[in-house]
C-alpha cells in the first residue's frame, strides 16, 4: 500500500513534470507599440538588449520603466550563461497587465519563456509559469548522460520502450526543486511519448553533483527495491 507521503511525492513530481516538459504560454493578440531599452547584463558587465512591446493599451513611460527593473530582477539565466536580448510583451488585464517574457542568449539555440502578471496598484510583479530551455549544449549532454546511468530511469526507458525517444533537458529552479531534493538549481530530463499509448519518464538531475535525485513515470512509481507501488 502507497504510504500518503509517497502519494504526494509522486503528485507533486507530476506537476513539475507537466510544467518542464509541455511549458506554460500566454497568447497574446497583435503588438500595437513598441519601444526598446537598453538594460545592465544580469551577469556580466556588458549589456543586454530590452524589447518593451504593448497590446490594447497604452503605458506611460514611467510604468514601462518599473516593468521592465522589475522583470530584469526577477528573471536569471543558467550559470555561465547571459542573456543578451529580452523581448517583454505586456497585454492589458482590467487594470493589470499580463506580461510573457523570452529571453535570447547568442550561446544557445532555445529561449527562456516567463509568464508573469504585474499589479499596478501595489506595483508587485508575480511569476505564473515558465519554460527554461536556455541552457549550454555540453550541460544538456550531461544531464541526460546522468539520467541514462540510473538504473531506474534506464528500466523504464526500457519498459516503456522511449530509448530511442529525444529527451527535453529544462531547469528547475531552486523555488521548485526545495520540493523535492534541496533550494538550488536541477535540470529535469524527459522523455515523452504522445498519441494512443503515451508515456512519460522524468529524471531530476543535480548538475552539480552529477547525479539524478528523483525518478517519476505516468506509468508507475518504482522503489529502491524495484518493487512498482
Amino acid at each position: 500500500m502507497v504510504g500518503a507521503k509517497k502519494i504526494v511525492m509522486v503528485v507533486a513530481i507530476a506537476a513539475v513534470v507537466v510544467v518542464v516538459a509541455a511549458g506554460v504560454y500566454l497568447g497574446l493578440p497583435k503588438i500595437e507599440h513598441r519601444l526598446g531599452h537598453t538594460a545592465p547584463s544580469l551577469d556580466s558587465g556588458l549589456s543586454t538588449a530590452v524589447e518593451f512591446s504593448v497590446s490594447g493599451t497604452e503605458l506611460n513611460e514611467e510604468t514601462k520603466t518599473e516593468i521592465v527593473s522589475k522583470v530584469l530582477a526577477e528573471i536569471t539565466p543558467y550559470k555561465g550563461v547571459r542573456y543578451d536580448k529580452v523581448n517583454i510583451t505586456a497585454m492589458k488585464n482590467g487594470e493589470d497587465h499580463d506580461l510573457r517574457v523570452i529571453c535570447f542568449s547568442d550561446a544557445c539555440e532555445c529561449q527562456d519563456v516567463y509568464v508573469f502578471t504585474y499589479y499596478r496598484a501595489g506595483k508587485e510583479l508575480v511569476l505564473n509559469g515558465h519554460v527554461l530551455d536556455v541552457i549550454p549544449a555540453a550541460e544538456r549532454a550531461k544531464a541526460i548522460s546522468v539520467a541514462l546511468q540510473n538504473e531506474e530511469a534506464a528500466n523504464l526507458l526500457k519498459e516503456n520502450c522511449l530509448e530511442s525517444v529525444t529527451p527535453t533537458v529544462r531547469r528547475v529552479l531552486p523555488e521548485t526543486a526545495e520540493k523535492f531534493y534541496l533550494p538550488k538549481t536541477l535540470l529535469s530530463v524527459t522523455w515523452t511519448r504522445f498519441g494512443e499509448n503515451p508515456a512519460v519518464v522524468s529524471v531530476l538531475v543535480d548538475p552539480d553533483e552529477g547525479k539524478a535525485v528523483e525518478v517519476w513515470s505516468n506509468l508507475g512509481v518504482e522503489n529502491k527495491g524495484g518493487e512498482k507501488k
